[in-house]
């Protein structure tokens, strides 16, 4: 996944097509969400600027 994902409800997340996250990760309705393969870390905008990373990495 290369572009930013809206969640339309509440989202429990655990991997992302092939990122894996080392703990699943709650993103709330209108948040933004998008995997930053540079870092290895899965990035949610919650608001007011601020955006909280996970680490993961890619299992193919």
């Amino acid at each position: 996944m290369r572009e930013r994902v809206t969640a339309e409800r509440l989202v429990l997340l655990d991997r992302v097509e092939w990122f894996i996250l080392e703990r699943p990760v709650l993103v709330w309705p209108s948040q933004s969400y998008w995997v930053d393969y540079g870092t290895g870390e899965l990035c949610v905008e919650r608001g007011d600027g601020r955006i909280t990373r996970t680490p993961g990495w890619v299992c193919r």
